[in-house]
Order: structure tokens, then sequence, then C-alpha cells
């Protein structure tokens, strides 16, 4: 096996069920776990691609890591984390469509909730369509957006934790 994938697909595994046991324990908690885990996502991402970059330039490379392999790494291991994530939220939300029922009615809350606040910034058209953009809401939606939330932040943190764990050696 490639050292790339082997580096990182333990820590993109780990951290995927570890925001899976994240969500379920949020769950039983009886909290809202869908925008929680969307905030506890930004935390276990970069420390999981933190350490499966740090574990391939001291184990798996001699020392040495090259600014493109830890982008390989990183890429391998938030990737992994976002799909295990996303499709467990989808499992989730079609064996529990209620908690799905929950975001939506929690996101509806919060809209009407800052509703004042929300027309004097942006105005009543805009308020209106945000409304109904979270009354068309899917699971889907849900997924789609928990994936990406996980995607950029890891993209981000990536190529800062690449840049700063870069170390080439000389003979």
């Amino acid at each position: 096996m490639n050292k790339l994938v082997h580096a990182a697909l333990p820590f993109g595994m780990v951290g995927g069920f570890l925001l899976v046991l994240g969500f379920l324990f949020l769950y039983l908690l009886g909290t809202e776990p869908v925008g929680m885990l969307l905030i506890f996502g930004y935390v276990v991402v970069p420390v999981f691609v933190f350490a499966g970059i740090k574990q391939f330039r001291d184990k798996f490379n001699g020392g040495a890591l090259y600014f493109s392999q830890g982008m390989s790494i990183g890429f391998l291991v938030y990737i992994l984390m976002a799909l295990i994530s996303a499709l467990f939220i989808w499992g989730f939300m079609a064996f529990k469509p209620e908690v799905f029922e929950a975001f939506k009615a929690s996101n509806v809350a919060l809209l009407e909730e800052k509703r004042g606040l929300l027309t004097e910034q942006l105005g009543e058209e805009s308020f209106e369509e945000t409304y109904r953009n979270i009354q068309d809401m899917s699971v889907f939606d849900v997924v789609l957006n928990d994936f990406l939330r996980k995607i950029f932040p890891g993209l981000f943190f990536t190529i800062i934790i690449s840049i700063i764990l870069k170390r080439t050696l000389t003979s």
C-alpha cells in the first residue's frame, strides 16, 4: 500500500469515527447534534490532519516532508473524515427523521429570534428568502453542508500545517 495512504488512513478513520461518536453523544444528551457537530468538526479536523501529517513525516518518511506530501496526507485525512461524518448523518436521519425536523426547527427559531436585526441589516426580502430556503431544506442539504464544513477547514488547516511541518533533509 502507498505509504501516503497507509499513514493517512488510520487518522481519517479514527477522526471520522470520533465525529460519529460526538454526534451520538450530543444526540443522547438531548441537544441538537447536527449544528453542534459542525462546531465540533472545526476542532477535530485540524487535530487529525496535524497528527496524520506529523506521523507520515516522522515515522514513514525519515523526518522529511515536502509540501506536496503534507497536502496529500491532509487531503486523505479530511476527505475520509468528511465522508464518514456525512454518510453517518445521512443514515442517521434516514432512520430518525425527527433529528432533521429538530435541526430545521432550531434554524427557523433562530431566524425568527434574529428577525429584527436581519431585516434591518439585509432587508425584508432577504429575510423572507432565507426563511423560504430553510423551510425548503432537505436532508441532502444538511449532509452536503456537513461534508463541505469538513472539507474547506480541512483544506485551510492542511495548507498551514504542511507549511509548518515541511522539512527537507540535507545530506
